[in-house]
């Protein structure tokens, strides 16, 4: 069987991480599986804050810091210097070293784009003045006057992100290709349409099903009919759908 467009465009680069989403989103819509579902719409939309994400979106990092020793008059200063943490609580190391990626895919395509647009060498996580002088304790020394000190995030991880979601898409519509066959007749060129325009383009669709199950309940009545016209209002929109047979 010849794979659907939809895999073929995706494996071959021809369509974005963004775009396959939605227009795996738009396939799953009438599937009963919200976990899938689930997932398609948290990489377009983000993560909420009280929803667990894939282990592929927590990175790791090295912590670096700017810091000096010393008074005030004489004083040696470090700048942007690895920070080790030591005998610090595996717990408290996590949390310092890691960050939860929660952006949706394009919302974090921007970050990483204005990161490079200002030069920088990647993404950062600053570390809160709080964990300050758990970190001097963990370097031994409490003459340590951190000044700053952030994370410099692993960008191999971050860019693998991309990656992940992708591999993950092609499982899910390889998976839709075995069970409905070729794909090409359920999907729709969406790489221009807004989440607003796919709402609508679903509710559609449920109104044409809706409009078919009334023809057949009440064809018999409508061929009767003098006028010819069969009307009712449709629940979700209060608007007045008619067929002429």
């Amino acid at each position: 069987m010849a794979k659907s467009q939809i895999i073929k465009d995706l494996a071959n680069g021809k369509a974005d991480t963004q775009t396959a989403l939605k227009r795996t989103k738009v396939l799953l819509q009438d599937l009963e599986n919200d976990d899938l579902l689930d997932w398609v719409n948290y990489e377009i939309e983000g993560y909420p804050d009280d929803v667990e994400i894939p282990d592929y979106r927590v990175i790791g990092g090295q912590l670096y810091g700017t810091y000096f020793k010393g008074s005030l008059a004489n004083h040696i200063t470090y700048n942007h210097v690895p920070l080790p943490l030591g005998n610090l609580p595996d717990e408290i190391k996590e949390d310092i070293l890691t960050i939860k990626i929660r952006q949706g895919i394009e919302a974090l395509k921007g970050v990483i784009a204005e990161s490079e647009k200002n030069n920088n060498s990647g993404l950062m996580k600053p570390i809160p003045a709080e964990y300050y002088p758990y970190i001097a304790q963990a370097n031994n020394d409490l003459g340590m006057m951190i000044a700053t000190a952030s994370v410099d995030l692993n960008m191999p991880k971050v860019l693998n992100i991309f990656p992940k979601v992708e591999s993950k898409l092609l499982d899910i519509l390889s998976y839709l290709e075995k069970q409905f066959g070729n794909l090409d007749d359920l999907d729709i060129d969406i790489e221009s349409k807004s989440e607003k325009e796919l709402n609508k383009e679903k509710l559609t669709n449920e109104q044409e099903a809706e409009n078919q199950t009334f023809k057949e309940k009440y064809k018999n009545d409508c061929r009767n009919c003098s006028s010819g016209d069969c009307s009712y209002h449709c629940c979700k929109t209060g608007s007045r759908i008619i067929w002429r047979f």
